[in-house]
């Protein structure tokens, strides 16, 4: 079937934020990629006025209402209103709803707010995600102050993989390298103590990451060189030492033992 000339309409509609609604609509357009469709989203719909007045909108543009609300009285107000209007609708959580009260012999406490706080999680984490990206290696390091947990440490101690294992659990976190002849930026010094932290490595250990990296990527100079990461290390030594930021040894720690070490740094530092 040839695609439409013209976007058609679709509304997610929801008594909560409506992410549940978008999510599995996306999902389901995956299948549909040479159809142009304009999604409009319908977050907070808490009153049978506001049902109305969306689903007269559809009916004007022959759109079609994927919705999620799992307050009875709206839920009975949009089948209600699609029948007069003649609008299609699809309701992504009133079958789940159903056969889970059969199965559990309840009823649901129908709490949009539940629902709320699930989701409020999932954008908490891809704020987190875009946080860490965004001050990823010393970038933007003048919004640091807005971090939960800023990493530093020379090249390869695993600071960018740290920052999103970090960022999947919600925290806000940046990472700063700690490079020969580059001064770190002010705003570090000026954090508190309890939310920076150093990774350390041994010269040996960091010698065979870099000519792995080395070698991969076909680079050349004195980046695995011992004598160049032992000048690292002791410049890095230098200024961890002045900020006075607790460390981390990651010579021989996997991502979750150095994630648990920090957790209790920043504990500590704390308390």
């Amino acid at each position: 079937m040839a695609a439409d000339p013209e976007p058609r309409v679709l509304y997610i509609v929801s008594d909560a934020t409506g992410e549940t609604a978008y999510r599995v609509t996306r999902a389901a357009l995956t299948q549909f990629k040479d159809h142009l469709v304009d999604i409009r989203w319908r977050q907070g719909t808490r009153t049978v006025e506001q049902v109305k007045e969306i689903v007269c909108e559809a009916a004007q543009t022959n759109a079609l209402i994927v919705h999620s609300l799992v307050i009875p009285e709206l839920r009975q107000a949009i089948l209600d209103e699609s029948r007069i209007h003649s609008v299609t609708i699809h309701d992504v959580i009133g079958p789940a709803l159903m056969h889970l009260s059969d199965w559990l012999e309840d009823q649901p406490a129908h709490r949009p707010a539940v629902l709320d706080q699930i989701n409020e999680s999932y954008f908490q984490r891809i704020t987190a995600l875009e946080y860490a990206v965004r001050h990823d290696d010393g970038r933007n390091a003048g919004e640091l102050d807005r971090a939960d947990l800023v990493l530093v440490g020379v090249s390869r101690t695993s600071k960018t993989p740290l920052s999103i294992y970090f960022a999947y659990r919600g925290w806000m976190v940046g990472n700063v390298p700690l490079v020969m002849g580059i001064e770190p930026p002010d705003i570090l010094f000026k954090l508190p103590r309890s939310r920076v932290v150093a990774l350390t490595v041994r010269a040996d250990r960091l010698a065979t990451l870099r000519s792995k990296r080395q070698n991969r990527l076909k680079m050349k100079g004195s980046y695995d060189s011992t004598d160049a990461i032992g000048d690292e290390l002791r410049h890095a030594r230098e200024i961890i030492a002045r900020g006075g930021w607790p460390t981390v040894d990651m010579s021989i720690k996997s991502i979750e033992e150095a994630a648990s070490e920090i957790l209790e740094l920043v504990e500590k530092a704390l308390y």
